[in-house]
């Protein structure tokens, strides 16, 4: 879901990432696919071509067929926002249970909607 004007939304529990060495990938670059989340379905654990592991939105990857490889199909990084509780956030759009957010100090990343309230 996406918001025309940024909703402001405010941390009610900390978040801490479990991938401290995100990686970003570009449109066109093929990723090993690995999988399924449990807890957040729609997410599928991916490997870049540098090894890099993490999690991506199944709808930024196109399967290729016969393999377990896919296609990007626009840019993406796995960066999640390490909160604290009360820190105020932008959210940019809503994907699978994860909101895109921005800090008043420009940095972008992810957390999860419900470690946040609307304000």
């Amino acid at each position: 879901m996406y918001f025309g004007e940024n909703m402001e939304v405010v941390t009610t529990e900390k978040h801490v990432s479990e991938y401290p060495n995100p990686f970003y990938l570009k449109q066109g670059d093929k990723v090993t696919l690995g999988a399924i989340d449990d807890e957040f379905p729609n997410w599928i654990l991916i490997t870049s071509s540098e090894e890099a592991q993490g999690w991506a939105p199944v709808q930024y990857i196109e399967k290729i067929e016969g393999v377990s490889e896919g296609i990007l199909l626009k840019d993406y990084d796995n960066v999640e926002l390490n909160t604290v509780i009360g820190e105020k956030l932008s959210v940019l759009f809503e994907l699978n249970e994860w909101y895109r957010v921005s800090r008043a100090t420009g940095e972008v990343g992810w957390v999860p909607v419900r470690s946040v309230k609307r304000t």
